[in-house]
């Protein structure tokens, strides 16, 4: 599959496993679905990254910034950092439903979260955690 075809599919499929989180998140799938959904998005980023370098470029660098808007100038590099933050985003959603539910947070207050980290991924993420430690009182699991 080209990498403008995956860059498809997986933007419009990534909606599945968030609407899964924000509106069933007690369901028992769900969670299945987004690890799931993140994992294949996580193998599908390598698949690009390798076809990138075994293409035999040597263009770009992660050394400096100059060398990184060069190494995404690449279909695969770019679909492959793109990949990376949906899955990644999608990996830090799961957990804040799981550990909402763990720490009887009210998925109501954990929904504002899962939308930013879905947008803006660290911002969200940074959100439930200040919200768990106003709730909990303690950075650590239960």
């Amino acid at each position: 599959m080209s990498a403008d075809n995956f860059y498809w599919y997986s933007t419009v499929l990534i909606f599945i496993p968030w609407v899964l989180l924000i509106f069933m998140p007690s369901w028992r799938f769900t969670e299945r679905i987004a690890f799931g959904a993140g994992f294949v998005l996580l193998v599908a980023a390598a698949y690009f990254t390798i076809s990138y370098l075994l293409g035999g470029r040597d263009e770009g660098s992660l050394l400096s910034l100059d060398g990184l808007t060069h190494l995404f100038r690449s279909k695969e590099m770019l679909l492959t950092g793109w990949l990376n933050y949906l899955s990644f985003s999608l990996f830090a959603g799961a957990f804040q439903v799981h550990d909402g539910r763990e720490n009887e947070i009210p998925h109501l207050w954990v929904v504002p979260c899962l939308v930013l980290t879905f947008v803006a991924g660290p911002s969200g993420l940074l959100l439930y955690l200040g919200l768990r430690w106003l709730k909990t009182r303690k950075w650590e699991g239960r």
